[in-house]
C-alpha cells in the first residue's frame, strides 16, 4: 500500500493495526522476557554470546511450536503473525543480558574494587578516589562482602543498597538504546530500498511464519527439506543425549565448541578452527557470496598475518609503547571500519538531507519517518547522546574526549547495525570495541586525567549494555522493523515495546543475579572479572608512573587501514569482477571462519548447478537445521536440569 494510500485511510490503518500489534502480545512479551531471564541465569551459561543468541531464538522455536498446537485446537487463542514477531523482537533486544551475557559483568564491575581493592594492587588509593558514588553501592561488609561470600543466615539481602547505582546505569543503557532506535528509524529505509540490505537475521523468523491461505500450520513445518535439517542436526545432539547415560556410546564431536576444534599452525601462530555450528552456518547461508568468500579468506590472511608479526618480533611504535602482532591488525581494522562508516554516511547523504527537510522544513504529511516521525527521531537522537554524554562528563571525562568517545561509539554501534543487517553473521566484533583501547593506543595517557581514564574504563566495561559483540539490542531494531513489513508504521505500540521489554530486561537479570550472589556466593562462579583484570592493567596509567603519548607510527598503521578499506571500496564499486568485500577487514570473524567457508563453498555449488531456484529450495534444510539445533540444546538442557543438576553437559558455547 502507497503511503499516499495509507494517509487517505486512516481509521482503516489503525483497524488494522489494534489487529496485529496487540497489548498481548507486550504482556506475552514480559512474560516471556522474564522467564528466559531466570532460565538462562540458571542454566543457560553460553547461551547468550551473540547478536541473535539461542536465549533469543530457542523461545522463539518453544512459542512457534505452542502457536501451532493453538492453530489446530483453539484458534481463536493462536497470535497472530505480527504478534509473534513483536515477541520475538521484545525477548531478542534484551537476549544478551542475563548471566554471563552482561549481568554477571555488570554486578562484579560495581562490586570488585571495593571487594578486592588491596595495598598491593593499589586501586583503593589510585583509581576509587575518581569513581563517581552514585554509580557504585555502598562500600560494606553487608553489601559488597556478603556479596562475595552469600548472605548471613537469617539476614535479608540489601535490595535497596542497589537501586541508586542500578538506576544511574539503567538511564546510561536506556539512551544507548534510544539512540540505536532513532538512529535506525533515520536510516532504515536507505539501507532497505536504496542499498536494498539482505536483512538475513529477520528472513529466518518471517519464513518461519509464513503460512498459506486455508492452511493451519506454517509453511516451513510441512516442507520436506525442513524436516531433513531438523533431523540431521536434532539426530546428532540426540545421539550424544543418549551417551549422557550409556557411557560406553562413542560421541558424534562434529557440533563441538571451539575448545576441541583448535587446529595449532605453529608458534606464535593463532589456532585455526575447525568450527561446525548449524546456527550460524543457517543464517549466513542468507548472505551473499562475495562477502561469505571475503570474511573467511581475510581471517586466515590475518592468522598468518599476525604468526608473522609475533614470528619476527616485528613491532610498532615510539620506544616503551610497542604495538605487537594483535595491536597492529587491531588498528589496521578500526581504520577500514572508520572509513566504512563515514562512507555510509556518505552514501546516504542525499537520504539524510530528507530526512532533516521532511523534518524541520516540509509539512508534517511529507514526514513518513517510521514508526517515530523524523523530526521525533532527529531529536530523539540528539537528547540521547545529550544526555549520554552528559552521563559521561558526571562520571570524570572531560568534554572533549567525551565527544571522542561519543563519536566512536556510534561508529562501533553503526557497523554493526549495517553489517549485521548485510551479512546475518551473529558473531561481528567490530574492531577496537568501544573505542578507548584505539584512543589510548593513538593519543596516548599523558594528556588524560585520572578521571578521565577511569570514566574510560566505566563506558567501555561490559556494564554498559555489554561487549559490542553481545549487544543484541543494537541489530534487533532495524531487523524488527523489516520483519514488520506492511505493518511497520507509526504506532506506540511499535515504539513503546522497546523501553517496556529493555527495563524488564534488566530489572530481572541483575535482579536473579544479585539473588543468587547473596543466596549461594558470589564466589561460587556467578561473578566475572574480565573487566576488573583490565582495570588492574590501567592502575599504573592512572597513577601516572607510567604514561604513553601520541604516537604517530601507530597513527601511520591506523590510517593504512583508513586507505586499504577506501582502495577495496573503489575496487568493488569499479571493477564488475572484484569481489572481495572491505568489511571482511573492519570486523573479524575469529573462531568462525571455518564456518563461512562451509557456506560459501555449499552455496557457491548449489547456485552454480541449481541457479536461484535451487537456492530457494534448499533453504528449508538450513532452517530445519538452525531448529533442529535449537531443538536439541532445549532438550539437553532439561534432561540436565533433571538428572544431570550438578554437572550439565556443554551442548552450544564459542
Amino acid at each position: 500500500m502507497s503511503i499516499c494510500k495509507e494517509t487517505q485511510a486512516p481509521h482503516k490503518r489503525a483497524t488494522d493495526l489494534r489487529g496485529q500489534v496487540t497489548g498481548r502480545a507486550l504482556v506475552i512479551g514480559v512474560v516471556t522476557i522474564v522467564a528466559m531471564a531466570l532460565y538462562m541465569s540458571y542454566f543457560g551459561r553460553n547461551l547468550v554470546k551473540n547478536y541473535m543468541p539461542v536465549a533469543v531464538v530457542l523461545p522463539f522455536v518453544v512459542w512457534l511450536g505452542v502457536n501451532a498446537a493453538l492453530k489446530l485446537f483453539v484458534r481463536r487463542w493462536a497470535l497472530s503473525r505480527t504478534e509473534m514477531l513483536t515477541v520475538f523482537f521484545m525477548v531478542w533486544l534484551v537476549g544478551n543480558l542475563p548471566g554471563i551475557g552482561w549481568a554477571m559483568y555488570m554486578v562484579t564491575d560495581i562490586a570488585a574494587p571495593a571487594h578486592y581493592a588491596a595495598p598491593e594492587n593499589r586501586v583503593r588509593e589510585v583509581v576509587m578516589p575518581h569513581f563517581p558514588h552514585w554509580l557504585f553501592p555502598e562500600e560494606s561488609a553487608v553489601v559488597i562482602g556478603q556479596l562475595f561470600t552469600g548472605v548471613q543466615t537469617g539476614r535479608a539481602i540489601p535490595w535497596f543498597a542497589w537501586g541508586q547505582p542500578l538506576f544511574w546505569w539503567l538511564m546510561a543503557c536506556l539512551s544507548l538504546v534510544g539512540a540505536v532506535f532513532f538512529a535506525s528509524v533515520i536510516f532504515y529505509k536507505q539501507w532497505h530500498e536504496k542499498e536494498r540490505l539482505v536483512f538475513p537475521m529477520a528472513t529466518f523468523p518471517v519464513d518461519m511464519l509464513r503460512q498459506s491461505e486455508g492452511n493451519r500450520m506454517p509453511d516451513m513445518l510441512q516442507n520436506k527439506g525442513f524436516w531433513m535439517g531438523f533431523g540431521f542436526v536434532a539426530g546428532i545432539i540426540g545421539w550424544n543425549i543418549i551417551g549422557y547415560f550409556a557411557l560406553s556410546l562413542p560421541p558424534i564431536t562434529l557440533f563441538y565448541s571451539t575448545a576441541h576444534k583448535a587446529v595449532p599452525l605453529g608458534h606464535h601462530f593463532p589456532d585455526y578452527f575447525l568450527r561446525v555450528q548449524p546456527m550460524i552456518m543457517g543464517l549466513a547461508y542468507l548472505c551473499p557470496l562475495d562477502i561469505l568468500f571475503s570474511f573467511w579468506f581475510y581471517d586466515f590472511v590475518n592468522i598468518l598475518k599476525q604468526g608473522v608479526l609475533n614470528r619476527t618480533g616485528f613491532t610498532v611504535g615510539l620506544s616503551g609503547q610497542p604495538a605487537m602482532g594483535g595491536e597492529i591488525t587491531m588498528l589496521e581494522s578500526h581504520g577500514a571500519l572508520v572509513f566504512l562508516v563515514g562512507w555510509s554516511v556518505w552514501v546516504a547523504r542525499r537520504h539524510l538531507r530528507e530526512t532533516l527537510q521532511k523534518a524541520f522544513h516540509a509539512g508534517r504529511e511529507a514526514d513518513d519517518g517510521t514508526p517515530v516521525s523524523y523530526r521525533t527521531a532527529w531529536l530523539g537522537l540528539l537528547s540521547s547522546a545529550v544526555f549520554l554524554g552528559g552521563w559521561m562528563v558526571s562520571a570524570g571525562m572531560r568534554i572533549p574526549v567525551m565527544l571522542v568517545q561519543l563519536l566512536l561509539l556510534f561508529i562501533c554501534f553503526f557497523a554493526i547495525a549495517k553489517y549485521a543487517a548485510t551479512t546475518g553473521f551473529i558473531f561481528l566484533s567490530p574492531a577496537g570495541g568501544k573505542g578507548a583501547g584505539v584512543l589510548m593506543a593513538l593519543g596516548g595517557t599523558s594528556n588524560l586525567p585520572p578521571a578521565t581514564q577511569t570514566s574510560l574504563w566505566l563506558v567501555n566495561s561490559n556494564a554498559l549494555c555489554g561487549v559490542p559483540i553481545r549487544m543484541t539490542c543494537i541489530p534487533s531494531v532495524t531487523h524488527f522493523f523489516r520483519m514488520l513489513g506492511n505493518h511497520l508504521r507509526r504506532h506506540p505500540l511499535i515504539w513503546g515495546c522497546i523501553p517496556l521489554a529493555y527495563v524488564t530486561g534488566f530489572t530481572a537479570s541483575v535482579g536473579t543475579q544479585l539473588y543468587r550472589c547473596y543466596t549461594e556466593g558470589g564466589l561460587n562462579g556467578h561473578l566475572a572479572l574480565w573487566d576488573w583484570g583490565v582495570l588492574l592493567g590501567r592502575v599504573s596509567l592512572i597513577e601516572g608512573s607510567k604514561q604513553t603519548v601520541f604516537d604517530p607510527q601507530k597513527l601511520g598503521v591506523w590510517l593504512f587501514g583508513v586507505v586499504e578499506a577506501g582502495v577495496l571500496t573503489y575496487l568493488k564499486a569499479r571493477v564488475s569482477w572484484w569481489s572481495f568485500h572491505p568489511a571482511a577487514i573492519a570486523l573479524p570473524v575469529g573462531r568462525y571462519g571455518f564456518c563461512l567457508l562451509l557456506v560459501w563453498l555449499m552455496k557457491t555449488t548449489v547456485i552454480q548447478f541449481g541457479g536461484v531456484s535451487l537456492y530457494r529450495r534448499s533453504l528449508p534444510f538450513w532452517y530445519g537445521a538452525i531448529v533442529g539445533y535449537l531443538f536439541g540444546i532445549g532438550v539437553s538442557k532439561t534432561v540436565d536440569m533433571i538428572w544431570f543438576p550438578d554437572g550439565g553437559h556443554g551442548v552450544h558455547g564459542w
